[in-house]
């Protein structure tokens, strides 16, 4: 069964900064983040929700909807800067590398959230350039199948 996104007033319940969100445009981030929820919702269990809230909010955060900084920020076009400096005030964001291995989820704080709970469930042996992982399924990346050892 599919999974559904969380009524908008649950969602503004929980996340109060987001109460003038417009039906819209929580329907329609709702439903982006209900498809990234519905492939692990087994894994994910009784977080399946919170992490289909924290999707939508983030996503709500990109598109400058909301009272958060994030937000805020996000609505003035400055919400990946790096250093902004205007007249005697110069801002520069430190680089944080536990966030710079997210992705975009690391954009916002509530994809800085959602990250382990996704990262939880999606997890697993990793393929890298030099060979396959022991115990993997044999690809190993490049050349395609590794023929069984030993013959």
């Amino acid at each position: 069964m599919a999974f559904t996104a969380p009524a908008k007033a649950t969602f503004t319940g929980i996340f109060p900064a987001f109460a003038a969100v417009t039906d819209e445009a929580y329907a329609f981030w709702s439903a982006r983040a209900a498809c990234i929820v519905d492939p692990i919702q087994t894994c994910l269990a009784d977080d399946a929700e919170l992490a289909c809230m924290l999707a939508t909010a983030h996503y709500l955060t990109q598109q400058g909807i909301g009272t958060g900084t994030d937000a805020q920020m996000a609505a003035q076009g400055a919400s990946g800067f790096k250093r902004i400096k205007s007249g005697s005030l110069e801002l520069e964001k430190a680089d944080n590398p536990a966030v710079s291995g997210m992705g975009d989820w690391g954009t916002t704080s509530f994809g800085v959230q959602l990250y382990p709970l996704l990262k939880a469930c999606v997890g697993g042996p990793r393929v890298t350039g030099t060979g396959c992982v022991v115990g993997g399924n044999g690809f190993n990346g490049f050349a395609g199948v590794i023929p069984p050892w030993g013959s």
